[in-house]
């Protein structure tokens, strides 16, 4: 009993107080720097040329293109049976701006968020080693985050906003209290990405073995957020009788064992890497049992690698995709490494190896990200659009034709990479049910004229 007192009342060790950022700041800005340099030169191409993928177009882009939607339509749009407020929100904003800006800032948006999940790990106090806060952004923005629609695409934003969720709530653990704005912060976020759901058994988690009342408020009022987002889903995009069908059951155990513990960097996992791999991690468990936070914080981040898996296999989405995309096992894959990272860097605080072992060490965590990220290249790079800034700039100088005071109007498309029936169109002129549809014989553009649908 004594034991198992203080294991669910010892507070963390000083080591993780709220100071670890000030204690590492260099090393922390430098692992910052690094890991930009990095991002930019492997994935240069997608940042510099802004693209609208995915439903970038036919859910943000076309519906909100001239700015005529009110605030309340982009917090109460949901037509996937979900909220998505920061996303709707951002592309509210935008429309109110020159068309011509608008992809530009579709991808600044997504690449500061982006950036900030994978940086978000060294503000959690759960990764102190020098060695590890140098490798943590790469290994968890360059492999962690699976494809490179984290980083230019408003769309996959709702995936790291959930991300960035539970990095925040794993943040508590190492501080005395929770910072007031935290509150509305976490809301927004839950709000804003169907995969928050998983911050629902976390916190549960986190209020029976942290044993702290501001905390623990915090943690109750994610229960609260969670529930009410969870109940606003509609019915028909859950599919909880899933959990009782074996070839979902065989499906996701499949998935959980190759794609998120191996990665899928193996073209067969057999029984002895998985036989290796358990003895691995077995063997860190059981030199560190008499780390209390370790172990807590191990039982937090194994519910959200193994609960991050739910929201797809227990939805609609897994019996109309019938595939597993790299959004569906992000946040899983995300902690997964998290998990590896903050195992090493325990390890390292308890035998203190030569700093050549550890630099080692880290050396073999970049050759883990360049190995998975050659395997993967869609992590790093897709194909740009190239016609998006003529296809912007068309809608922009049709938009100085005056179409509207004549009662006429003109429809511009372009293709999307995919999918592809959500591509980039939008109405330029009246919006009069009587207005006349012109075609390219009626306009003398100097260029774009391509773009007009017929």
């Amino acid at each position: 009993m004594p034991n198992l007192r203080k294991f669910f009342l010892q507070e963390p060790s000083l080591e993780y107080s709220g100071s670890h950022f000030a204690d590492q700041r260099k090393f922390s800005v430098l692992s910052m720097v690094v890991f930009m340099a990095a991002l930019l030169i492997r994935s240069w191409e997608n940042i510099l040329h802004p693209g609208l993928y995915m439903e970038d177009a036919g859910h943000y882009f076309n519906v909100y293109y001239g700015g005529t939607r009110s605030f309340s339509y982009a917090v109460f749009h949901h037509p996937n049976g979900y909220f998505n407020i920061l996303n709707n929100v951002a592309a509210w904003a935008v429309a109110m701006l020159d068309v011509r800006l608008q992809p530009i800032l579709y991808q600044v948006f997504s690449l500061t968020l982006g950036i900030a999940t994978a940086l978000g790990i060294l503000f959690t106090g759960l990764i102190r080693n020098r060695f590890m806060i140098l490798a943590a952004p790469i290994v968890l923005g360059l492999s962690g985050m699976n494809h490179i629609f984290y980083y230019n695409s408003l769309t996959f934003q709702m995936y790291n906003v959930v991300t960035l969720l539970l990095l925040i709530i794993l943040s508590t653990t190492t501080r005395s209290k929770v910072h007031p704005i935290m509150y509305p912060v976490s809301a927004l976020l839950v709000w804003s990405g169907p995969y928050s759901v998983v911050a629902l058994p976390v916190s549960f988690l986190l209020i029976f073995l942290f044993r702290n009342f501001q905390r623990s408020l915090f943690y109750i009022w994610i229960i609260i957020v969670v529930a009410m987002y969870s109940f606003s889903v509609r019915e028909n995009t859950i599919q909880m009788n899933n959990i009782f069908n074996e070839h979902f059951r065989s499906w996701a155990t499949e998935v959980f064992v190759e794609r998120i513990l191996f990665l899928d960097l193996l073209n067969k996992v057999s029984a002895i890497h998985i036989a290796l791999l358990l003895i691995a991690i077995f063997t860190a468990i059981y030199i560190l049992r008499k780390d209390s936070f370790y172990i807590k914080i191990s039982i937090i981040i194994a519910a959200i690698i193994t609960g991050s898996l739910a929201p797809f296999f227990l939805s609609i989405k897994s019996i109309l995709y019938g595939t597993v995309f790299p959004c569906h096992i992000y946040i899983s894959q995300f902690f997964w490494l998290a998990f590896i990272l903050f195992t090493v860097d325990r390890l390292f605080a308890q035998f203190r190896p030569h700093v050549f072992l550890q630099a080692g060490v880290l050396i073999a965590f970049l050759l883990l990200v360049a190995a998975d990220n050659i395997r993967h290249p869609e992590k790093g790079q897709i194909d740009i659009l190239p016609a998006i800034p003529a296809f912007v700039r068309t809608i922009h100088l049709v938009e100085q034709l005056g179409l509207e005071e004549r009662n006429q109007y003109v429809i511009l498309r372009t293709d999307n990479l995919k999918p592809p029936f959500l591509s980039p169109m939008v109405r330029v002129g009246s919006m009069s049910k009587d207005a006349r549809r012109l075609k390219r014989k009626d306009l003398d553009l100097p260029s774009g004229s391509k773009f007009i649908v017929e």
